[in-house]
């Protein structure tokens, strides 16, 4: 079983086709192409700061090592630690640039493989985009009457909240 965050742009402009296209999936684990190849799965990605980032991290890391006068295989252990940690962070970094283009989380989805992860969010994103309307949230309730606790929600039910509201 795997897991995926799914990510979608904030813009709700474009038809349906164009933003089920513009959907990205995030593998939720270890990150093996970034521990093997962590500039080129950077470049991929087009994770321009993280890039800078690591570069620093690793420039810093070797003026350090050769300030102190430590032999050559610490050197190269500590560019293996780095890269471990920076697979093990990978995705999460990947998550935060995504939030930075302008992505919201859209959720988590899980299944037996990617395939069957996009089959399910799409069949469920599908249908909440049928009865998205114009001024209503994913849900399809109001903007106003989603956030509220402790009232009559618009089926008539009482909502459940941290201090309900006696008689509505």
């Amino acid at each position: 079983m795997v897991t995926y965050t799914v990510h979608e742009r904030n813009e709700t402009s474009g038809t349906l086709a164009e933003r089920a296209d513009a959907v990205t999936f995030v593998y939720d684990g270890f990150a093996w192409l970034a521990l093997v190849f962590p500039i080129l799965w950077l470049l991929y990605h087009r994770m321009w700061m993280v890039l800078v980032g690591l570069v620093v991290v690793f420039a810093a890391m070797q003026g350090v090592l050769l300030l102190a006068g430590l032999a050559d295989q610490v050197q190269g252990w500590a560019v293996v630690g780095v890269s471990i940690l920076f697979a093990f962070q990978a995705n999460d970094l990947r998550r935060w640039s995504l939030a930075r283009k302008g992505f919201r989380f859209a959720g988590p989805v899980s299944g037996a493989n990617r395939a069957a992860c996009e089959a399910r969010f799409f069949e469920l994103w599908l249908a909440a985009q049928a009865e998205l309307k114009p001024g209503r949230t994913a849900y399809g309730k109001p903007p106003a009457a989603a956030g509220k606790v402790g009232r009559k929600g618009d089926d008539g039910d009482e909502v459940i909240g941290l201090f309900p509201e006696a008689g509505g």
